[in-house]
């Protein structure tokens, strides 16, 4: 059994997706919060349910346990039609 490697930390401009609803982004902040990391994940694109409250709807602030780095060749759907 392979074992689990703790996770590098991430930059800014990284791409991140968030685990709680998928959403791609770049890590634009990095902050520490009571010794933990916070990182500012803004997101790529906008939602579509429209009743969305505004706090949520262009970005979040997570711990890294709810982040998963993207690799930089994985595009948007918006990305890949134009």
């Amino acid at each position: 059994m392979r074992s689990r490697q703790r996770q590098q930390p991430l930059k800014l401009g990284e791409r991140a997706r968030s685990k709680l609803n998928r959403r791609v982004g770049t890590i634009d902040a990095v902050d520490r919060v009571d010794g933990r990391r916070l990182y500012g994940l803004h997101y790529d694109e906008a939602p579509q349910d429209k009743y969305l409250t505004t706090a949520g709807h262009d970005g979040a602030q997570l711990p890294p346990e709810l982040l998963e780095r993207v690799e930089q060749s994985a595009t948007s759907p918006a990305q890949q039609e134009a």
